[in-house]
């Protein structure tokens, strides 16, 4: 362990010298008590408090968690996960390579945040790995006081509330987005389920800043939608012609209508111009033809019950609460024939670059971050520290295999799968799509070789982490679409815990059946049990469980089922959850010995055999998929099997290399060659810099938005927590009338009274001034103005409280939210449709960004003037009836 430290020079001269004194101060607290080591929560918040300097602390919490850590859950960390914690805790991303325990790093930075009580959050990509960190690493925490919260996609505002205000909240980058969004929508303080941000760690932070970082969070509501055009242009564009009517621009995914195109559609559809501004055709068409020809179903998207759910490219798996926008969505139901859903309006967007800047605190960690470094100290801020791993790998990596075509490709696949299962070495192929690891699957069918396939598919999905966390098992051939089961281990020789929690199960049910056909407590059963060498306490839980009178309700509720839906740690409610944890730690106790010889058995075969069938857009995702073997010190094998025809080779490859590559590649034998390397290593680095080119465009943008976003939040957080908006009323009403006088040239007392009515109704005079022949200064008429407008709001202040006492306050503050909401809502739709704009401005050598910017702060300025104006207009029409 110590070697692979040394092996980092860097990073073992910067954190070498915390690690010693946090290893100097283990002996001293193993000798404390359960209850004097908890009370060290206390003494280390109270010594924060005093000095409000982590530092002083973080020696001492990182000893206290690490021995609490070993006491309850049985783990200790190692040297390099204290490296790890310490890179955490320092505003960096931590690289740690597949099994090296990073969600137990994560315990060390989080308690250590946590004790300055203003809340640590740990954000997952999905609901299963929230759920399954907060209830094994919860216990560490709780163990030493701190209480843990866990938010999921259908709680309740309180619950959710609840949760935030834990000392560690467990969530995935969705919900605490779209709860951001939602606590800026709000109209009443109470509904608001964050508190200021204070530190948050990323785990998989590649995938949520890089990966997900091209689309936008949105919240949207439905508009009206012409929803018989979307079926209209998906029947005509079936008698276009590609390459004659329009073509096909697959590296930017986007099609391009031609003048044979446009007038065959226009004759078509009976129009005279797809352009026209008040009957506009194109985007329909346009989208229709994206949809005939980019998007293709179990690639890009799965039906489901009569719904177009989206996959994403990198997990693998299914999106259902995201849509693709612009009507492309609508294109796509239309295709399918199914029912098409309204287009939706932007209420709130953010981007995950901006939201998680918001964060005065932030920290990360993945096994693949340190391709996209560059990105991540750009954009974040954010440098990468690589940990070494605690045993060195053996994982080895053979060179890639090209083949002339995809059906040559896919039977050495199946080929290479028939002659290694024959050893009982394990197999885990990535595909690429769902249609591919269908067609695979049939394949290997057709050799006669058992498999486990997981994909999108909702059968499949239910299933995903109990096929990854058996796919070491021997003999085990396992199928999955991209990084499908991510966050669950293979362990090889098979994952004991899930195995025997399933065997508990059919144990319990088969139990209660014997005892219901035969009399008595002995049975052939029974003995079949203590044959191997169970205690009599053992099968007194399993009698008095199955004989319990509630044992049927418990079947009929699904709470018997816990026994192998939970994950390998779950902490039990009641006496049903209790007896059954007892059962699954007595069968684990005789099966590590199995596990163990079943481990070995493995190893010596060469471990986990890694198949990738194409490779990705990004190498990050090919890494994330090698390093699926060869976890903490295990053997593992890696190989890639690749096609000319493989998109990646043809999009990008060039056509040099397609000209060599078929020159050489005469028959189906396999070639490996180091130009092909390079050409695919270089074919990866250009999409990549056009992913990151896409994602650099989006946030220069949007942090433009960005500024003006935090201003419009933080107003409208103040408005929700005043007591009284009167003083932000007046400050409108003044503001009103000086933007007035400002746009009149020459004072005109009539024409100024004729405007104000237009905003005050009749409750502002100039009748002294109108009446009055003697010139008036603007100073001077401002201040009258002024004095007419403090009076005429008193007197309507006065009229609605005689009528309702308290409710001007409530008026006052919904109608700053309710035009604050409208005006942002308006301004969005501006900001989207000038980003359109100035794009066009590049041909005549203008910056698009710095035309943007300029035009963006006019909009913003006047934002601000139509939210007083409409704010003041409403509060001096309102009447109570």
């Amino acid at each position: 362990m110590l070697k692979n430290l040394l092996s980092n020079n860097s990073l073992s001269n910067k954190y070498q010298k915390i690690i010693n004194q946090i290893n100097l101060l283990e002996n001293s607290i193993q000798t404390l008590t359960d209850s004097e080591l908890r009370n060290k929560t206390i003494t280390l918040n109270r010594q924060y408090t005093d000095t409000e300097n982590l530092d002083s602390i973080l020696v001492e919490s990182f000893a206290v968690i690490r021995e609490a850590a070993r006491r309850t859950v049985g783990l200790r960390h190692y040297d390099v996960q204290l490296m790890g914690g310490l890179v955490l805790n320092d505003n960096k991303i931590a690289e740690m390579r597949t099994g090296e325990g990073k969600t137990l790093v994560a315990t060390l930075p989080a308690y250590l945040n946590a004790l300055t009580k203003k809340g640590v959050h740990i954000v997952t990509v999905n609901d299963y790995l929230a759920r399954r960190d907060q209830v094994a690493m919860g216990q560490i925490y709780r163990f030493l006081g701190l209480d843990t919260g866990l938010i999921q996609e259908n709680m309740k505002t309180q619950e959710r509330q609840e949760n935030y205000n834990a000392d560690i909240t467990y969530v995935t980058n969705s919900e605490l987005g779209f709860d951001y969004l939602r606590d800026n929508m709000a109209f009443n303080i109470r509904n608001v389920v964050l508190r200021p941000f204070n530190y948050c760690i990323i785990d998989e932070i590649d995938s949520i800043l890089i990966d997900e970082a091209r689309t936008p969070l949105i919240i949207s509501g439905n508009v009206k939608t012409s929803l018989e055009k979307y079926v209209i242009a998906s029947e005509v564009v079936k008698f276009l012609n590609i390459n004659v009517d329009f073509k096909v621009d697959e590296k930017n995914k986007n099609v391009i209508l031609n003048e044979s195109g446009t007038k065959q559609v226009e004759k078509l559809l009976n129009v005279n111009d797809l352009y026209d501004e008040t009957n506009p055709w194109i985007p329909y068409i346009l989208n229709a033809l994206k949809a005939r020809t980019l998007f293709f179903r179990n690639v890009h998207y799965i039906l489901q019950n009569e719904e177009v759910l989206i996959v994403d490219e990198f997990t693998g798996r299914i999106m259902p609460d995201r849509r693709w926008g612009d009507g492309l969505h609508q294109a796509i139901e239309a295709k399918e024939e199914v029912p098409i859903r309204r287009n939706t309006e932007t209420l709130g967007s953010i981007t995950y670059q901006n939201f998680f800047l918001l964060y005065p605190k932030l920290g990360g960690m993945t096994g693949t971050a340190k391709t996209s470094e560059v990105e991540f100290e750009k954009i974040y801020n954010l440098s990468v520290d690589v940990i070494p791993t605690a045993r060195p790998s053996l994982r080895k990596d053979l060179p890639d295999l090209i083949y002339k075509n995809q059906l040559a490709k896919w039977k050495a696949v199946a080929k290479e799968c028939k002659n290694v299962s024959l050893n009982g070495q394990p197999i885990l192929v990535g595909t690429t799509t769902i249609e591919k690891s269908e067609m695979l699957a049939q394949l290997l069918k057709d050799y006669g070789l058992s498999y486990q396939l997981l994909n999108a598919k909702p059968e499949n999905v239910r299933q995903e982490s109990k096929i990854i966390a058996q796919a070491g098992k021997k003999g085990f051939i396992t199928i999955a679409t991209n990084m499908a089961g991510r966050g669950t281990d293979i362990i090889l020789g098979g994952n004991i815990h899930f195995a025997l929690q399933k065997e508990l199960y059919n144990l319990l049910i088969f139990y209660q059946s014997q005892n219901k056909r035969i009399e008595g407590k002995k049975n052939i059963f029974t003995e079949l049990y203590k044959s191997m060498d169970f205690s009599h306490k053992f099968f007194s839980v399993i009698d008095s469980l199955v004989n319990m009178p509630t044992f049927l309700q418990l079947r009929n509720t699904n709470l018997l089922r816990t026994v192998y839906k939970s994950d390998q740690i779950w902490i039990p409610k009641n006496k049903y959850e209790c007896a059954i944890k007892f059962l699954i730690n007595q069968l684990l106790i005789k099966g590590k010995k199995q596990q163990k010889l079943d481990q070995t058995i493995v190893k010596n075969l060469g471990g986990l055999y890694i198949i990738g069938t194409e490779r990705h857009e990004s190498r990050r995702i090919d890494n994330q998929l090698r390093g699926r073997c060869g976890r903490q010190g295990d053997p593992g094998t890696s190989r890639f099997f690749l096609s000319l025809d493989d998109s990646l080779l043809k999009l990008f490859g060039g056509p040099t290399i397609q000209k060599f590559m078929q020159s050489q590649l005469l028959d189906d034998s396999p070639l490996e060659s180091n130009l092909l390397t390079k050409s695919l290593d270089s074919a990866q680095q250009k999409v990549e810099e056009i992913h990151y080119d896409s994602r650099r465009y989006l946030f220069d943008y949007d942090d433009v938005l960005s500024n003006q976003r935090n201003v419009i939040f933080y107003e409208r957080r103040k408005i929700l927590e005043s007591i009284s908006a009167k003083d932000r009323i007046l400050a409108f009403g003044e503001q009103v009338i000086a933007d007035l006088i400002n746009e009149l040239r020459i004072v005109n007392i009539v024409k100024l009274n004729r405007l104000l009515g237009g905003f005050f109704g009749s409750n502002l005079k100039l009748a002294a001034l109108a009446t009055s022949r003697k010139e008036v200064s603007r100073t001077e008429l401002q201040a009258y103005l002024f004095q007419e407008f403090w009076l005429a709001y008193e007197a309507k202040e006065m009229e609605l409280q005689v009528l309702d006492f308290g409710v001007i306050r409530h008026l006052e503050r919904t109608s700053l939210l309710i035009y604050n909401d409208i005006a942002w809502k308006e301004h969005l739709q501006k900001m989207s449709l000038l980003r359109d704009a100035v794009g066009w401005r590049s041909y005549g050598q203008r910056n698009p960004l710095y035309e943007y910017k300029d035009e963006a702060y006019s909009l913003f300025q006047n934002l601000n003037q139509i939210t007083r104006q409409l704010v003041i207009y409403d509060l001096f029409r309102t009447r109570l009836i």
